[in-house]
């Protein structure tokens, strides 16, 4: 791409430049690859599927908000319109969002809908073949304010900020994720005591 300055027509007078818009609804230039191999990805485990039984016409906003933390490395939802600006979208006709309905939309999702995507995920693991889960949890500083599951807890990078914990347990042979959970900061974030008894009581009935 070129954007040509006010030089150009100085060394190519007969040159015709097109009319300049004012603004543009989407980039001229879609970035493609990453958002192919994730396309390809989805469709294969036909998550696209069952998000659209569970979540219905919104669905392609979630896939597109879960490509968009993967592609850029990055979860702030206002940032969400960048992202869409220039690369292709599961919405229909590639709509593109604003970062309010974002917070919006993922303020809707239900818990019973995470425990649902969980459940069906897991039908499709081979319940007689004996696996090696591995499990492993984190924490996250939080600035949002007032939200009921950020707690002031002992956080691995201490920012003296109120934290929330996330844990995640996959299959250690072809590292498939089986279940993931999140909850109040003032539980340990270490992967022992409680969380052990936790992990078995969420994991095991999946398997």
């Amino acid at each position: 791409m070129m954007i040509p300055n006010g030089k150009y027509l100085v060394y190519f007078p007969e040159a015709e430049l097109p009319e300049e818009k004012e603004t543009a609804y989407r980039s001229a230039c879609l970035r493609v690859g990453a958002h192919m191999i994730l396309r390809r990805i989805i469709a294969g485990y036909h998550l696209d599927e069952v998000l659209a039984d569970l979540i219905g016409r919104d669905s392609g906003l979630f896939l597109d908000l879960a490509v968009y933390t993967i592609i850029t490395e990055n979860n702030a939802g206002q940032y969400y319109p960048d992202y869409a600006y220039n690369h292709p979208l599961f919405t229909d006709k590639m709509k593109m969002y604003s970062d309010s309905k974002v917070s919006d939309f993922i303020a809707s999702i239900k818990k019973s809908q995470s425990v649902e995507f969980l459940n069906r995920w897991n039908e499709n693991r081979d319940h007689r073949e004996k696996i090696y889960i591995s499990y492993d949890s984190t924490n996250k500083n939080c600035q949002a304010g007032d939200v009921d599951f950020v707690e002031i807890g002992h956080a691995k990078d201490d920012q003296h900020k109120p934290v929330l914990n996330y844990s995640i347990a996959y299959d250690r042979n072809n590292r498939e994720p089986l279940f993931y959970e999140m909850y109040p900061g003032r539980i340990p974030w270490e992967p022992a005591g409680q969380n052990r008894v936790r992990m078995s009581r969420c994991i095991l009935p999946l398997l």
